[in-house]
């Protein structure tokens, strides 16, 4: 999809026919291009994303497990000090608010680029965030060097998929720096096999989305799987940690068992998986 002034245009169709997640949040029973377009749509209607209007703070969290929701959850425990995301109008940021953490991720999937809208980009400044540039720049390196720049010891840095390259810049950067980086993947469906493996390697926590390689590569690797239709996996005691700090939030009832991972019923996956 691509939105512009408010318009927006289908690009191509959905590669995945039905995600047991968005039927939760959405009530959509299969994905299509119109479903994909109203959800967008109710976005910009309620939330006012992709336009001058963007609300930038939220605390609900529609999402039980969700990169925001964890991460909101640990900046409210004092596990985080900063979070490196992207934003859109307003490229790679970094922000410090859970509520602000909240607004910015609750609804945004798989951006990949961005122009500037100032009105964003001046909301999330009046907050105390801090941008990489005016130009709605995406690289998560710069804004965690910014982030460590500004004096933060205890930072998470988002990143999807198919920028799994930059994993391993990110964690030299971090042994050079001496400070604690969690390190999420997210949007990863339709990465390949050797970015699933960059993934395994480097991150804290890897959501498996409807990408078939995640399961396979990093769910074996993984120290704890939290959800089952989305798994989402934990591959280091930091990860564990940022993980279990969010069930102790959850209000929900859980239930946590020993199992070998990864655990995904065919039954209750993503289809197709990709």
């Amino acid at each position: 999809m691509q939105i512009t002034d408010g318009e927006i245009e289908v690009l191509s169709p959905p590669k995945v026919n039905t995600c047991p997640l968005r039927r939760s949040l959405y009530g959509l029973e299969e994905e299509t291009s119109e479903g994909v377009e109203n959800v967008l749509r109710e976005h910009m209607k309620e939330l006012g994303m992709y336009g001058p209007k963007r609300i930038l703070e939220l605390h609900q969290k529609p999402v039980s497990f969700g990169a925001s929701e964890l991460i909101f959850d640990a900046m409210a425990e004092g596990l985080v000090d900063a979070a490196v995301l992207v934003c859109e109008g307003a490229g790679t940021t970094v922000i410090t608010r859970p509520e602000v953490v909240q607004a910015v991720g609750a609804h945004m999937t798989g951006l990949i680029s961005t122009e500037p809208i100032e009105e964003i980009q001046t909301g999330l400044k009046e907050r105390g965030c801090l941008l990489v540039d005016k130009k709605a720049t995406i690289d998560q390196a710069k804004g965690y060097q910014m982030a460590l720049d500004a004096g933060f010891e205890n930072i998470v840095v988002s990143l999807t998929g198919f920028r799994a390259a930059d994993c391993k810049r990110l964690r030299d950067m971090e042994k050079s720096s001496g400070t604690i980086l969690a390190l999420f993947a997210v949007h990863n469906t339709g990465i390949n096999r050797e970015q699933a493996f960059l993934l395994a390697e480097n991150c804290d926590l890897v959501w498996s989305c409807a990408s078939k390689w995640v399961r396979e590569v990093v769910g074996g690797r993984s120290l704890l799987q939290m959800g089952i239709s989305i798994p989402v996996y934990a591959l280091t005691k930091l990860g564990k940690r940022l993980i279990l700090n969010r069930a102790y939030h959850f209000e929900e009832s859980l239930v946590l068992h020993r199992a070998t991972l990864p655990h995904v019923p065919s039954e209750k996956q993503p289809f197709p998986l990709i």
